[in-house]
């Protein structure tokens, strides 16, 4: 039997809007779960996200696995790789038909999203390689140009998936592919400035995607709809993106560190670590960690002369600060947003809680 709890539960995970369920407790003649009562199950600065309901998910997941494994094999043995890509396809679809659009399983849902994409791109490689190879174009030429072909076949594949089922991943991988596609198609057309090419790109898509991300954000400050999964996982794709452009900055570009430098890294990632903080998403930090790591190892290093102590501080001060930022993200997040200039960003900002 469904009860208010869990209609006030699903209103909190963005399974339904606030309209629909009080459209359903009037069916019952309930009194409906207010959208406040939803909005204090699911706090903005805990960053909920949908991954897992129950051990029904992990049990379907564990399934899928089992699946795609054996059309793997079964592909190997008859040698029909695409045979295997249009399996994939056929069975991801059918599979988040029950999973996702009738069940609304969050893991498998996430799995099932993979695998449409994945195979997609694996079918359209193969037969873009298959092709340029038919043409004539060069072995070097055509496993590039298949590469930005397969990374638009995974795009349009998780378009499409998340307009049938609304899987919130399905926008990061979307906007991933497209990323991919992009990159890899101007390496290969100008391969003399692939280098330069590739940090200017994903620095530009990184911020596109992170400010993508901060609007989704500002629709739903209180995070209690799907929007705010689609807005985590644009952050999760931003993120990493953002700092393997950003931090090379802090050393020059050159792989060699001093105190200089790392001093400089451990300053980018405390940059980081307060838009992490204002924005109330941590996906900078723990892209920052590595980073972080690295330089707190150098600085140790030039003092700490016993062999593995260097190590294992570096992981306890690595520990302390991720202990501390959870303890206390909201009191350092009621102490420092309200005093920041941020002007016309408040908007795009959640407010402390």
């Amino acid at each position: 039997m469904i009860t208010d709890d869990h209609v006030a539960t699903a209103v909190a995970q963005g399974i339904i809007t606030p309209e629909q369920a009080s459209r359903l407790q009037a069916l019952t003649g309930a009194q409906a779960p207010d959208v406040s009562a939803a909005e204090a199950a699911s706090d903005p600065d805990d960053e909920r996200f949908r991954l897992i309901g129950g051990f029904n998910d992990v049990f379907v997941t564990i399934g899928v696995g089992l699946l795609i494994s054996a059309l793997f094999g079964l592909a190997r043995v008859l040698e029909l790789t695409s045979g295997f890509s249009v399996l994939a396809l056929v069975f991801a679809w059918g599979l988040s038909e029950v999973f996702s659009r009738r069940m609304r399983l969050a893991l498998p849902s996430i799995v099932l999203a993979f695998m449409f994409a994945g195979a997609a791109a694996l079918l359209a490689g193969s037969l873009a390689d298959g092709a340029f190879a038919a043409m004539g174009v060069t072995s070097e030429a055509a496993a590039s140009w298949s590469l930005v072909v397969a990374a638009a076949a995974s795009a349009v594949a998780a378009f499409v998936h998340e307009r049938r089922f609304q899987v919130p991943i399905d926008t990061a991988i979307t906007a991933g592919s497209v990323i991919c596609a992009t990159i890899l198609g101007a390496t290969a057309a100008f391969p003399a400035w692939s280098g330069g090419l590739t940090i200017l790109l994903t620095a530009l898509f990184g911020f596109g995607v992170f400010l993508a991300a901060l609007r989704i954000d500002a629709t739903d400050p209180q995070r209690v709809t799907r929007r705010s999964d689609v807005a985590f996982w644009l952050h999760m794709l931003a993120a990493p993106m953002i700092v393997r452009s950003v931090m090379p900055l802090a050393t020059a570009g050159t792989s060699e560190i001093d105190a200089l430098r790392a001093l400089f890294m451990l300053a980018a990632f405390a940059l980081l670590g307060l838009v992490a903080l204002v924005i109330d998403r941590r996906a900078l930090l723990v892209s920052g960690l590595t980073y972080a790591g690295i330089a707190i190892a150098y600085l140790l290093s030039q003092s700490v002369n016993q062999e593995g102590l260097g190590l294992s501080l570096t992981l306890l001060s690595l520990a302390a600060v991720v202990l501390t930022l959870s303890a206390g993200w909201r009191s350092l997040r009621k102490a420092i947003v309200p005093r920041l200039p941020l002007g016309r960003l408040h908007s795009l900002v959640p407010p402390p809680t």
